[in-house]
């Protein structure tokens, strides 16, 4: 081997082992805001932020359960797929403390990036934030809410409504259905309450209000995440969330079908996993023409659990001594797809049962959420190659 190849490909090992020993588990400290002191014109003079806010238990995570919920958040908006969330966690590793509890920022962090670069990945991690802290609160499936408005018949929706800001995202469970809009900040070092108030505020009324009352049936809840992620600061790395109540309103107009949420959400999955043709076709049967085929994946148990995986071209070298990494689903929820996607009438909600919990590892191996999706290492060889009709 020639020495500059030896020398590069040494290079690449030490940044993969230090970004995999960089992937703690960590917290995020969250506070929660009263509605009503939201939506106030403006704080009192020499406003105290432990007056205004209530903390709540810190949202636990690791590395790997950011990189994943980074990876749906890109996936679910069709119209914007962004850099994979491996690349990302490369990139943040250089950034991102994910040993210190609670998360924190590198020193100089927040000057190693220009403008626009810094407003996007505090952005995706705040989306990533988001995603953590609904998963948190019970909610299984996600849909972004502009696709997922998009994806509806024109009639059901008009264009003046398509044209509304929108907020990120529409998260479901079994009973119910919730809207999260997502912000985030590198910048805000500390608990400032008019900022904060100012980002909680303008959120809520533009994004979240209109939105609650125009879908049917209007959502229970409808919260604003603030994620301020800090560096060399006295005021610990922090989540400002508000969620004020849903409503019975009668004009709502556009309908929220769980089934879609969940499609929607499955659909973002397989993308990220390479079928786009299966993708296409669960949130739109036969939209692009194509026909089911074959697909085969290597089965792998984690966690008591086979999830089903394909091999992804990520980009260095797979040798015995370095896991690679993997990103696939739980086989049965594969499966309840695969009937769907054969029976385009048939619902996704029967089908699924027994889905896990949010679970990760306490190495920091890998991620499940409660979707029945993972991300993480795998260990080869598998132990089991399936085909699967999709």
């Amino acid at each position: 081997m020639a020495q500059n190849e030896r020398t590069e490909r040494t290079a690449v090992f030490n940044v993969i082992a230090e970004f995999v020993h960089s992937l703690s588990s960590t917290s995020i400290e969250v506070y929660e805001w009263s509605e009503a002191v939201v939506r106030k014109k403006r704080l009192p003079n020499s406003p105290q932020f432990s007056q205004l806010a209530t903390q709540q238990p810190s949202l636990s995570f690791n590395g790997w359960g950011l990189a994943h919920a980074i990876v749906k958040a890109d996936y679910l908006d069709r119209r914007s797929l962004w850099m994979p969330g491996i690349g990302f966690l490369l990139q943040a590793s250089n950034l991102i403390d994910f040993g210190a509890a609670p998360v924190a920022l590198k020193n100089g962090a927040s000057k190693a990036l220009n403008d626009f670069s810094l407003t996007s990945l505090s952005g995706r991690v705040g989306q990533g934030l988001t995603i953590l802290y609904g998963h948190s609160l019970g909610m299984k499936f996600a849909a972004h809410l502009r696709s997922y408005v998009e994806s509806l018949p024109t009639g059901a929706t008009g264009v003046a409504h398509k044209n509304k800001a929108m907020a990120d995202f529409l998260f479901a469970n079994d009973q119910q259905s919730v809207l999260f809009e997502s912000k985030g900040s590198f910048t805000l070092h500390e608990n400032d309450p008019t900022a904060i108030k100012r980002v909680l505020k303008d959120a809520l009324e533009n994004q979240i209000d209109p939105w609650m009352s125009l879908l049917q049936p209007p959502p229970s809840n409808g919260y604003v995440v603030y994620s301020c992620l800090r560096e060399d600061s006295w005021h610990p790395s922090a989540l400002f969330v508000v969620d004020p109540q849903g409503d019975d309103a009668d004009a709502s107009s556009i309908p929220i079908g769980p089934d879609q949420v969940r499609r929607e959400n499955y659909s973002a999955w397989l993308r990220a996993m390479g079928l786009n043709s299966a993708a296409s076709r669960l949130v739109e049967p036969f939209s692009d023409g194509s026909e089911p085929s074959d697909e085969i994946f290597l089965l792998q148990e984690v966690n008591g659990r086979t999830y089903a995986f394909r091999e992804m071209n990520y980009p260095w070298p797979r040798l015995a001594m370095w896991p690679s990494p993997f990103l696939g689903i739980d086989y049965k929820v594969l499966q309840s797809i695969s009937r769907a996607l054969h029976s385009p009438e048939r619902g996704l909600q029967d089908m699924l049962a027994d889905l896990p919990r949010q679970v990760t590892d306490g190495r920091g191996d890998y991620s499940i959420f409660p979707d029945g999706s993972i991300l993480g290492h795998a260990d080869y060889p598998p132990s089991n190659r399936m085909s699967v009709r999709l």
